[in-house]
């Protein structure tokens, strides 16, 4: 049980890594790397992208609107309006943007704290604390290093050096893995208020360079 209840956890790394694993997998190691294949590729960045964005957690416009975007990314690509250099610079600021610890909140609320045995009052708590923690690593108060201290009850650490979300963790190490999350919002003075943005609009936002 979780020693104080308000902990809530931010599954931040992990999804750092889920969801760099997704954008990027879908945007870099399929477009990107595969541009000798350019409507295959297009093809399968758009089927990568409907798998993960139905199993995201995201309300369904978002998910309509990414699938949207990632596709005309791939169709733009093939058709040779988006370059390969527009192509690495999209791709770079998906990686360093708020996209991915965004929807790491959602893959760990979705994965871990909905599903969980806890109570409705933890869980809104779990909830808040995956955002505190979610802005505190958009904001840079809290530097990526870290996450992994905080994803480690949560995670295996795989032979590659990444991390490997464990499919179900017992109660004790989620609870150890949202205390892990709060007490490094609470270092980072993180306001204990929500924290949403709207992923979909934050990923046109990388598609356009606005």
């Amino acid at each position: 049980m979780l020693r104080n209840r308000g902990h809530r956890g931010g599954i931040l790394k992990v999804l750092l890594i889920i969801l760099g694993s997704i954008f990027l997998c879908l945007v870099i190691a399929g477009i990107y790397v595969g541009m000798h294949w350019k409507g295959w590729v297009a093809s399968a960045a758009n089927t990568a992208t409907q798998q993960i964005v139905r199993d995201s957690g995201l309300p369904q416009d978002q998910r309509d609107s990414i699938v949207t975007d990632i596709k005309q990314l791939g169709d733009d690509f093939q058709s040779g309006r988006i370059s390969t250099q527009e192509l690495g610079r999209i791709t770079q600021a998906i990686a360093n943007g708020p996209l991915l610890p965004l929807a790491g909140v959602q893959a760990a609320r979705q994965k871990y704290v909905e599903p969980s045995d806890m109570t409705p009052r933890e869980k809104d708590a779990a909830i808040l604390t995956l955002q505190r923690f979610a802005r505190g690593v958009h904001e840079k108060k809290i530097k990526k290093e870290e996450i992994d201290d905080v994803v480690k009850p949560v995670a295996d650490l795989m032979p590659n050096g990444r991390w490997r979300l464990k499919d179900k963790p017992t109660r004790m190490e989620l609870d150890q893995f949202l205390e892990n999350a709060k007490a490094k919002a609470d270092d980072a003075m993180i306001p204990n208020e929500p924290f949403d943005l709207n992923i979909a609009d934050e990923l046109r936002k990388a598609i356009h360079g606005v």
